[in-house]
């Protein structure tokens, strides 16, 4: 009676068992058609590149971050090694002006206030009054030295490389070592004025008569001479000045390396003097005739060239400086540094610390290479400095002497008399003016006066037989006026101030130029490079 129509209803998802009847409950089916959905695909995906975004980031973060704590790093300590040049730089600047207030007798010397205070003083720059007639010599020339024969007015200051300001750079400002040194322009041969110190005196005497009878035959132009425009108009070198720069440079090169080999100092390839002096000077040359290039600011021009080697334009490389590096510590160099500032301008420690061997009747400087950048400059007045100049400047201009040995031995003379201690004796009373300072507690050892020259007859002193003319060749006092007077000056008026600041792994070097302009010292140019 009873049936069931199973059929009869959608019974998709039941099932009923034929031998038990019980009632089944199975998952649906999936269709043949149906795909599987692809969100879940894609939301891995998404993840995994998400995570590697990040990671990329985050790396990208790590490395800027340490790349810039670096740089900071680096600015920081380049910039306290600047500001340490800067101020060994104005220390420069300090002792250059206070040597020139001294010059023109603005300033009193420390030494005589301290050694005889209460006591009266004459003008300025005549110098301090002692009982018995005797007179210090005043400030009125070399900062406070002593020199023979007249001493020089308040208007012509001299200067020597034992002053104050030519003493080598050793000191430690905030950390950072700074080393250096002051090259005054007038020490050495200038590039820009290579042919007017070539220029040979008859000559310049005859165009200057030719000047002169021009100017009184015509009245309009009588004060043709007077006239700055005429005299600084430029005028391209004769053939034979480029000639007489040539032999100058020859033989300013030729003395340079027979001053190192001389003293163990040995080129890797010793260089050519004459084809380097022939390159130099065209270079000047072809330069001077080109109103653009004309000015040579910087003696790294000759740098260009293939002749000027490495080893000729800062010199060879010193033994004794490669053992001292090795055996320097450089926990020891801040003590060694404040030594060196606290030492006594003058004093016996200050001139071994300034390079110089102490004989007993002068110093003698310890040799160490030289270059052409210790000879050479591109920043003077033109003219060349008889108390500053090295010998191998002087056998430059020593034209007169053909003879290379003759040369050298009188420009040694000349730097040995430089470097010899004054002794002012009294006429009155014979004595000794070192001894009559000692009694006033003036100790003589602590500082010393060096001779210098203030006129160019006082050259007449370093050898008595240069002024001999009884034989028939010309005497030797008589060639150095012929070569020297013209061209020779006894102050400075440009310096070139080197200086390179280390700060442990660390360096920088710093260039000052600067010039006395009146009673100002400027300064034309610095610049700093990075090693």
């Amino acid at each position: 009676m009873r049936e069931l129509f199973v059929d009869s209803f959608e019974l998709d998802p039941f099932e009923i068992e034929p031998m038990t009847g019980d009632l089944m409950i199975q998952p649906p089916r999936a269709s043949e058609n149906a795909t599987r959905s692809p969100e879940g695909g894609i939301a891995l995906f998404v993840v995994l590149i998400l995570v590697l975004v990040l990671t990329v980031v985050i790396t990208q973060l790590i490395f800027v971050t340490k790349i810039e704590e670096r740089i900071s790093r680096n600015r920081q300590g380049r910039t306290a090694l600047s500001y340490a040049l800067q101020a060994s730089g104005r220390q420069v600047l300090l002792k250059l002006s206070t040597d020139l207030m001294e010059d023109l007798g603005y300033l009193e010397d420390d030494l005589e206030e301290d050694a005889l205070a209460g006591m009266d003083t004459a003008g300025e720059g005549v110098g301090t009054q002692l009982p018995g007639g005797l007179t210090l010599p005043g400030s009125g020339g070399g900062g406070g030295q002593g020199g023979t024969g007249e001493n020089p007015s308040d208007d012509d200051p001299v200067d020597t490389h034992h002053d104050n300001w030519a003493h080598p750079i050793q000191e430690t400002i905030n950390g950072v070592q700074v080393v250096g040194v002051v090259v005054d322009g007038e020490s050495c041969i200038d590039l820009n004025h290579i042919f007017s110190l070539a220029a040979l005196p008859e000559e310049e005497d005859s165009d200057l008569d030719a000047l002169e009878e021009a100017a009184a035959g015509n009245a309009a132009i009588d004060g043709l001479l007077q006239e700055a425009g005429l005299l600084e108009e430029f005028v391209p070198p004769e053939q034979e000045e480029v000639d007489e720069a040539q032999v100058i440079l020859e033989r300013l090169i030729e003395a340079v390396i027979d001053f190192n080999t001389e003293n163990g100092f040995d080129y890797i390839d010793t260089p050519d003097p004459g084809g380097t002096a022939e390159a130099i000077v065209s270079m000047v040359h072809q330069r001077v005739l080109d109103e653009n290039l004309r000015r040579i600011r910087s003696l790294d021009t000759i740098r260009q060239l293939e002749e000027v080697t490495w080893e000729l334009f800062y010199g060879p490389i010193d033994p004794a400086t490669l053992e001292e590096e090795d055996q320097y510590d450089q926990e020891d160099s801040p003590g060694m540094m404040e030594d060196l500032q606290s030492l006594i301008p003058g004093s016996f420690d200050d001139l071994e610390s300034s390079g110089f061997e102490l004989l007993d009747g002068g110093v003698d400087q310890i040799p160490t290479p030289i270059g052409l950048r210790h000879v050479m400059t591109a920043n003077s007045s033109g003219k060349i400095n008889l108390n500053t100049a090295r010998p191998e400047v002087l056998m430059a201009m020593l034209r007169s002497f053909e003879d290379f040995d003759e040369a050298k031995e009188i420009a040694w003379q000349i730097r040995d008399h430089c470097n010899s201690y004054q002794q002012e004796i009294d006429d009155v009373t014979g004595e000794i003016l070192e001894d009559l300072l000692s009694e006033f507690g003036v100790d003589e050892e602590e500082v010393q006066q060096f001779e210098y020259f203030s006129r160019f007859e006082q050259l007449k002193q370093v050898d008595e037989t240069w002024q001999d003319d009884s034989g028939s060749d010309e005497s030797v006092f008589a060639l150095l006026q012929q070569d020297l007077e013209d061209h020779i000056v006894f102050s400075s008026s440009f310096f070139t101030t080197t200086i390179e600041g280390t700060s442990e792994d660390r360096s920088l070097s710093g260039r000052m130029v600067c010039a006395r302009k009146g009673q100002h010292v400027v300064v034309i140019s610095w610049k700093e490079v990075r090693r």
